[in-house]
């Protein structure tokens, strides 16, 4: 059955409300698949090309290269419906889609050299340089061992860049890449080095990442150091970066910290079950198994990999090595089937056999240098260093504890995070199960700061997991809360407010229950508002409860809204309104919520006078923007609105999205 446009639009509203990441990509293949069937190729067209964005960085190429081909053919077919903009931004999306073509064995060689002369075809005909073609025709050559590869740098190097250039940072990314790969080492830090704190998206990990080789083989070890202290983390939860991860478990392995490279295994391996590209689970396979490797040669190969939750189980060093190595082998014998040649199974075996470059690098924050450092802190960390000389890690520990609290009261947050990381590392490996759980609540708490929800996430779970949570910590609700509101999963993040609800029920307050459960005002979830009318309808009839009545109101009028029931949705609101007095923030939405169901259910009419009240009443943003579509669907002007607010019909869709519900 072919839905109306206005369901599929609120098909692709809705996938935006699910996290970035798998969810929302599933989501956003039901409303094109959708929107396809309904004959919306304008619309099929700007989703795709927007989706191609969250699919690239996101770790998903396969997604990119469908909606990439949808978009070309559409473009070709009839380039004047696909907007103005549509020509430059697909020729950009050339160049992600041939970066990650190479990645994929199964895909022939023929078959990315005609996406490149097709690339390049189109740049010529549009008047521009050919810089990003010879870029990506080196990128090709260099992933399969071509010597042309060498060619194509000079090209790239020579040609004129334009506004169809990677930024200046990504381009010497690559360059870095050429030289070292030559044993130009001293060259490549040359080039790298100024643009090694950051340009887009993609930077300064990437640039740090392929630095961290240069600097161990010339002996900069400081430098080394501080480019994974500072790149890494800006990777660590995004998959799409699993190859740049690879490089700095490399560099544990080859700068002899086996056991910091032990615990990037553990905290990644998971993703080798679905990661971006065959080619970056190899690259990180290849690395963890001459880490793995090291590690059981030196006697450890009976010692626990933690199980990866909803991933691989517990296994042991000597298991875990063995198993990568050969996931590394079998992916590298298929690019070398593909390519014609042994290239990428003779990088992979030097990988794998590589010992360390240097005598073992310290990673300890304890060994940086004490200027930057309070007295207390300095101290702290010479209790470290001490206690390590004589081989008492459980001090050692818990000074990096200590440490890591006090850099946090002087404001040193990133030296505070750096140091509780490796603090947690030591105290889970000495057994200090107590001090491991303080530990993770200050990560969570400064992850959180950060605003970086992976980590905190990862942190304040554990910490709730535990039996009996620290003395000083926050309780479990307040945590269960805290991390529902930035959980951006709605699902988890429901979980999470019905887990607080049950800890106030439990302790008699059903009042708190239901208030917790609306904590998160994004949250649409059933078992949420079941549980909410549950509380309500064994609750008294009384000026404490008449507002979360309305408030449960607002939650049923939203779930049938997006369901498509717009009549219900519109009386929900309205019977939800006259529980709350007139000026109530809460009656306000309310009234918003009812306007836009009558709007949606074809009833502009009765709509019109409640957007109108509305917008006399708080000319903002989201007031205006319902009001000029209500008009707009009378048949009227709504142009003097716009003098505050520049309002088109294009911003209607946007009714939809998240602000009018708060």
């Amino acid at each position: 059955m072919t839905m109306t446009e206005q369901a599929v639009h609120e098909l692709w509203h809705e996938a935006h409300r699910r996290p970035p990441g798998a969810a929302r990509f599933a989501a956003y293949d039901i409303a094109l698949r959708h929107a396809d069937a309904a004959g919306m190729r304008r619309e099929a067209f700007g989703w795709r090309m927007s989706a191609m964005s969250e699919f690239h960085h996101g770790g998903d190429p396969a997604r990119l290269f469908l909606a990439f081909s949808h978009c070309l053919q559409a473009y070709d077919s009839d380039p004047a419906a696909t907007g103005h903009h549509a020509d430059h931004t697909l020729l950009w999306r050339f160049k992600w889609v041939v970066w990650s073509l190479p990645q994929f064995p199964e895909i022939p060689l023929d078959r990315t050299r005609s996406v490149l002369d097709d690339m390049e075809a189109r740049y010529l005909r549009g008047g521009h340089s050919l810089h990003a073609v010879y870029q990506h025709r080196w990128l090709v050559a260099h992933h399969t061992g071509d010597p042309a590869a060498e060619h194509w740098y000079d090209r790239m190097l020579t040609a004129r860049r334009d506004r169809l250039s990677d930024c200046a940072a990504c381009v010497p990314s690559g360059q870095v890449r050429h030289l070292v790969s030559l044993g130009r080492d001293e060259e490549a830090i040359e080039i790298g080095r100024p643009f090694s704190r950051g340009g887009c998206t993609e930077q300064p990990q990437w640039m740090l990442s392929e630095l961290l080789l240069p600097y161990l083989r010339t002996g900069r070890h400081a430098d080394a150091m501080d480019a994974h202290r500072v790149g890494y983390p800006h990777m660590r939860a995004d998959r799409h970066h699993l190859d740049n991860i690879a490089a700095h478990l490399r560099f544990c392995g080859l700068s002899g910290n086996e056991t910091r490279g032990l615990e990037l295994i553990e905290r990644h391996r998971g993703w080798l079950d679905a990661p971006s590209s065959p080619y970056a689970a190899m690259e990180f396979a290849a690395a963890a198994g001459q880490v793995l490797r090291r590690l059981t040669e030196a006697g450890h190969g009976d010692l626990p990999v933690a199980a990866v939750p909803g991933g691989p189980a517990a296994s042991t060093i000597a298991q875990v090595g063995a198993e990568v190595a050969a996931l590394a082998r079998a992916i590298a014998a298929r690019f070398d089937a593909r390519n014609g040649n042994t290239h990428i199974s003779s990088r992979v075996e030097g990988h794998l056999a590589a010992e360390p470059l240097t005598d073992r690098l310290s990673m300890s924050v304890a060994t940086r240098p004490r200027e930057r450092m309070t007295s207390t802190i300095g101290a702290l960390m010479d209790v470290v260093s001490e206690a390590d000389a004589r081989g008492d890690l459980d001090t050692a520990a818990k000074a990096l504890l200590d440490a890591a609290y006090e850099q946090r009261r002087a404001g040193r947050a990133q030296d505070a995070l750096d140091s509780a990381e490796e603090a947690l590392g030591r105290l889970s490996r000495a057994s200090l199960h107590d001090d491991a759980l303080r530990c993770r609540l200050l990560l969570w708490e400064l992850h959180r700061d950060a605003h970086r929800w992976p980590e905190a996430l990862e942190a304040v779970d554990a910490v709730l997991t535990a039996p009996a949570l620290p003395a000083d910590a926050p309780s479990r609700i307040t945590l269960l809360l805290a991390a529902a509101k930035g959980d951006p999963d709605s699902d988890r993040a429901a979980a999470r407010v019905l887990a607080a609800a049950d800890e106030f029920a439990s302790a008699g307050d059903p009042g708190a229950a239901f208030d917790a459960l609306f904590a998160v005002k994004r949250i649409v979830d059933q078992a949420v508002v079941e549980r909410a009318r549950k509380l309500a309808a064994d609750a008294p009839v009384d000026d404490d409860w008449r507002p979360r009545r309305a408030r449960l109101a607002l939650a049923d009028a939203r779930r049938l809204h997006l369901a498509g029931h717009f009549a219900d949705a519109a009386a929900q609101a309205r019977d939800g309104a006259r529980l709350v007095p007139d000026g109530d923030p809460l009656r306000e939405r309310l009234a918003r919520v009812e306007t836009l169901a009558l709007l949606r259910d074809g009833r502009a009419e009765a709509a019109e006078p409640l957007a109108r009240a509305a917008f006399e009443q708080d000319e903002q943003w989201e007031t205006t923007l319902l009001y000029a579509a209500v008009l707009h669907a009378l048949g009227r002007d709504f142009a003097e609105l716009a003098e505050d607010w520049s309002v088109d019909e294009d911003d209607f869709d946007e009714l939809e999205g998240e602000t009018l519900w708060r």
